[in-house]
């Protein structure tokens, strides 16, 4: 039996009105040598019904329903069933250019077979669109050319915004060779925010080729108020435990440049988590505690230096470590002001 080219895989959770557009424009592309795999991760909705209707009317789908088990796990299941030679994901409220397979396998995979190829995606409002950026030039990246200008600087650039790398760690803007995929896919299924950096990185560096295509072809659903980005999390810090310390056992000690941006990830992830009890309105004092229940349950602190960090960073980092913890909130604050 020969070999598809591409397996889309889709997980599902509680998109039943994003679903059909999803589904649409994936089964609706110019270049027709994929298999598409929708799973059903236990949906509570109309999804599994309309997962098994769409199966029925083309024998490109394949459906696997499963237990709830998050995004980490609903890939993991379909990369087990995996057949095409690449592997493309599209989240299930999201959607994808029509010419999306096209033009990966025109530019880049006839003429190159790199392991991974990175394009070009908008966030969708109501009303219009915004680019997220893209500082890497289109073309093919060979091992050398990863080694010299892309690995030292993917995870963070520190000539860019903190801990803003050459790479958008995003899984949906990439195409992987599934080789390597299922070599390096996030097999922690405890992630549940930031799963994409989990394996994106392991997969570029142990890549030997990458194609770079600026055309845009993926298009980030902003409309989901369902969405786990739009909610309280809790966990936040136990979250961000689970996916340093994965990265770390992943690509730590390679060598210092990439022990340098591991340091910087984790200062991050450790402030964002600050910024996001102000986003999401929790009380000072109820922040307060948390933090400090959190910071010292996890001992992050300990495993984040200052040396090459940027000026702000350090200064957020010297205020947690001296428990100032009110203080860092008001400084959240501030900025998360002054961004809007």
């Amino acid at each position: 039996m020969k070999q598809v080219k591409f397996s889309v895989i889709v997980p599902i959770y509680k998109v039943e009105k994003y679903l059909d557009k999803c589904i649409e424009s994936i089964l609706n592309q110019t270049y027709s040598d994929f298999e598409l795999i929708l799973v059903d991760d236990g949906s509570p909705d109309n999804c599994p019904q309309m997962c098994d209707d769409y199966a029925k009317k083309d024998n490109r789908i394949k459906v696997i329903h499963k237990k709830n088990g998050g995004l980490v796990s609903a890939r993991n299941a379909a990369i087990q069933v995996a057949t095409g030679e690449y592997v493309c994901y599209v989240d299930g409220d999201d959607w994808i250019s029509e010419k999306l397979l096209e033009t990966v396998y025109d530019k880049a995979i006839e003429k190159y077979s790199p392991d991974m190829v990175i394009f070009n995606i908008v966030k969708q409002y109501e009303n219009e669109q915004q680019l997220i950026p893209n500082d890497l030039k289109e073309g093919l990246y060979d091992k050398e050319q990863l080694e010299k200008q892309i690995y030292p600087y993917m995870m963070y650039n520190p000539q860019k915004s903190f801990c803003k790398g050459l790479v958008f760690p995003a899984a949906c803007n990439k195409i992987y060779r599934t080789r390597i995929l299922k070599e390096h896919f996030c097999s922690d299924e405890r992630i549940r925010m930031g799963e994409d950096n989990a394996f994106v990185f392991e997969c570029l560096y142990y890549s030997d080729k990458l194609y770079v295509c600026t055309d845009t072809l993926y298009y980030y659903n902003q409309l989901n108020e369902g969405s786990i980005t739009s909610r309280y999390d809790a966990n936040r810090f136990i979250n961000n435990q689970y996916l340093t310390t994965y990265i770390e056992t992943k690509l730590g000690g390679i060598n210092p440049q990439m022990d340098s941006q591991i340091n910087a990830f984790k200062a991050y992830w450790l402030i964002m988590a600050i910024f996001h009890e102000v986003k999401c309105k929790q009380k000072l004092s109820k922040s307060r505690k948390h933090i400090k229940e959190n910071i010292k349950k996890t001992g992050v602190l300990k495993g984040i230096t200052l040396k090459g960090l940027p000026i702000t960073a350090k200064v957020y980092l010297i205020m947690l470590k001296c428990h100032f913890y009110y203080m860092s909130l008001f400084a959240a604050k501030i900025l998360a002001k002054n961004r809007t």
